[in-house]
């Protein structure tokens, strides 16, 4: 494989700068200021954010430069259906065919999330809030990730990407803490019980999420 292009580049590092908070959401930038900040061209500039503007990260406004998008309602709860739709779906048509692969996956989940939590609890600090955020993602990726569907993985990473997945805490915070741990617990555990179990448990989570998304 060749190496990326120049709109590439930029598009890569831009991206990051928005996930990582460099861009925070409401900045007010412009091709100039990018382009001075890369030493690269506008040309590549311009269409990295024109892709990101379809991608629902930045709003190119016409005298008034590139707005830094905040997440808003209906994009986060649209978002979140989606992740949790491929997840109901890969777990649905795995059901019978990989019974194996999900008990090995209940109980090795499970193991893992009761070891945190009694990392946590002897801590007894905020400190692992990131670590059950990273727990969570993986969780989740690792559901989609049974179908075996190279589409519905890149469509994950980059649902999770927009919703800025890393820096929304409050799921893991006081007072919805203990909630969220107990459906977390829940979904692993109903992987052995059946198929509507696992739904419900899993609506549930989502109905959550969407509460405590920022």
């Amino acid at each position: 494989m060749g190496n990326p292009s120049l709109r590439q580049q930029a598009y890569e590092i831009i991206h990051q700068w928005i996930v990582n908070g460099d861009f925070p959401k409401g900045t007010v930038t412009s091709e100039v200021q990018i382009s001075q900040k890369l030493d690269m061209s506008r040309t590549p500039i311009r269409a990295a954010l024109q892709q990101l503007e379809l991608e629902g990260y930045v709003r190119i406004a016409s005298k008034h430069g590139v707005i830094i998008l905040d997440s808003s309602s209906q994009r986060v709860s649209d978002l979140l259906d989606v992740v949790i739709s491929m997840v109901l779906f890969s777990i649905s048509t795995s059901w019978e065919s990989k019974r194996e692969d999900l008990h090995h996956m209940t109980a090795s989940m499970s193991e893992a999330f009761q070891a945190l939590m009694l990392k946590a609890d002897r801590e007894e600090s905020g400190g692992f809030i990131n670590e059950f955020i990273a727990f969570e993602f993986e969780l989740l990726g690792q559901f989609i990730r049974l179908s075996s569907n190279e589409e519905m993985i890149k469509t994950y990473h980059s649902a999770t990407s927009r919703l800025f997945w890393n820096h929304n805490v409050r799921r893991w915070q006081a007072p919805f803490a203990g909630e969220t741990t107990e459906q977390v617990k829940n979904l692993i555990h109903s992987l052995s019980l059946d198929i509507e179990s696992f739904r419900e448990a899993l609506f549930l989570y989502l109905h959550t999420l969407k509460r405590t998304w920022l």
